[in-house]
């Protein structure tokens, strides 16, 4: 009979201890959840609030290329401009088309090519040019396709 009544208090003990262990568990589990949403706000908040860093100067390329990208880019922005007043998507494309030559046009544009092959980064830059490209034919025609029914509107009270 004495064994049963130290066995309550050896349960008492394990229980107690089992509590314990549990509560250890939970705050090493809490410890590092809050640390892993702590990380990752500060990651997000680095991500989104800081400016990107500018490009090493081992991106850069030669001065022939730098000229060349220069002016495919003015191309395009001219482009952009000339297809602002276009009244639907083809007329768009077209005028967008126009405006950039001749600096797009095949000649001038395969010595650019090969003005930047020779450059580590050039490729990098042609494909980047390319898509600023391809990227602005496009919003030219959208922005004719959203546009252009109020620009009737705005037209026809005009005229």
């Amino acid at each position: 009979m004495s064994d049963a009544g130290a066995t309550p208090a050896c349960v008492a003990d394990a229980l107690g201890s089992a509590k314990r262990v549990n509560r250890a568990v939970y705050a090493a589990f809490i410890t590092l959840a809050a640390a892993f949403v702590l990380s990752s706000t500060v990651q997000i908040a680095r991500a989104v609030f800081t400016e990107p860093a500018a490009p090493a100067a081992a991106d850069a390329v030669s001065d022939a290329c730098a000229v060349g990208l220069r002016a495919l880019a003015a191309a395009v922005d001219r482009g952009v401009v000339a297809a602002s007043s276009a009244h639907d998507r083809a007329d768009a494309e077209n005028r967008y088309r126009a405006a950039r030559s001749p600096e797009w046009d095949p000649p001038r544009r395969d010595d650019l090519v090969r003005a930047c092959a020779a450059d580590r980064a050039g490729a990098d830059a042609l494909a980047a040019i390319t898509r600023l490209d391809q990227a602005a034919e496009g919003a030219v025609g959208r922005h004719v396709a959203q546009l252009g029914p109020v620009r009737r509107a705005v037209d026809s009270y005009i005229r």
